[in-house]
């Protein structure tokens, strides 16, 4: 049970910056400081950011409903989130502690997201199955 909850947040997750980047894709950079100028602009984050989360959407999906094998979806989950918080990470080391007030209110959101999205993935995907053992 613990796993499909998690899975369900990654879809929500997914799901969020799939539309959001599908429906809005110069609203999904202004989170980030950018501006999308163009036709060009506009179907790269569609592309990028729509179509990659889409697709790690219905896979999640697949795997919560048991078409997909469960630690499929939770790898993917974490690979996913696990690889952009790296990412964020790695640009604070790089870059210092300092620059933590510059970062605006929805890079800080991000980064906390991902923080408990990575931890509860890699304790879903450590936890013992809940279904009963049959069998010595």
């Amino acid at each position: 049970m613990f796993q499909r909850i998690v899975l369900f947040l990654g879809i929500i997750v997914a799901a969020y910056i799939s539309t959001r980047a599908l429906t809005a894709p110069q609203d999904v950079l202004a989170y980030f400081g950018l501006v999308v100028e163009g036709a060009d602009g506009r179907n790269e984050i569609r592309g990028q950011y729509g179509d990659f989360f889409g697709a790690v959407t219905i896979a999640l999906l697949l795997s919560a409903f048991d078409r997909l094998p469960r630690n499929f979806g939770l790898g993917l989950l974490l690979v996913t989130v696990g690889g952009v918080l790296f990412g964020r990470l790695a640009s604070i080391a790089i870059e210092g502690l300092s620059v933590w007030p510059e970062y605006s209110d929805g890079i800080k959101t991000f980064i906390m997201v991902d923080i408990v999205l990575v931890a509860l993935t890699l304790a879903a995907l450590f936890r013992r199955s809940d279904k009963p053992k049959i069998g010595l």
